[in-house]
């Protein structure tokens, strides 16, 4: 007999001598039994209840953090602009040269007036 052929043969005969015992054996849960069911199914809906709190709480913290990390960012450029503008003090701009006002001109001197005489 083949190895095959063996093991089916095995599994044939298995199952139709434990059909009368399946067969026996009561579908009716006890009592305890249901109360371990519903006590299991009270469970499960608060753990899916804390598992959906939780991942409402992951999400706003990511949230947070993601705004952190932009503040954060934000803060690191405005930092390294001020300090590249001290490193170039007084002329913290490249265009400042541009700005400068020339100095006022030099007053006039003062000529005196002489009177005419009209006549």
């Amino acid at each position: 007999m083949a190895p095959k052929l063996r093991l089916r043969s095995f599994a044939a005969i298995a199952a139709f001598g434990l059909a009368p015992l399946v067969m026996s054996c009561s579908n009716k849960a006890t009592e305890e039994q249901m109360k371990t069911l519903h006590s299991l199914d009270q469970q499960r809906d608060q753990l899916k209840m804390d598992l959906q709190h939780a991942q409402d709480n992951l999400r706003d913290a990511q949230g947070k953090l993601a705004n952190a990390d932009r503040d954060l960012a934000d803060c690191q450029t405005d930092t390294k602009a001020a300090q590249d503008g001290l490193s170039r003090w007084p002329n913290v701009w490249p265009d400042s040269v541009d700005w400068r006002v020339a100095p006022p001109p030099a007053p006039a001197p003062e000529t005196t007036m002489k009177k005419h005489h009209h006549r």
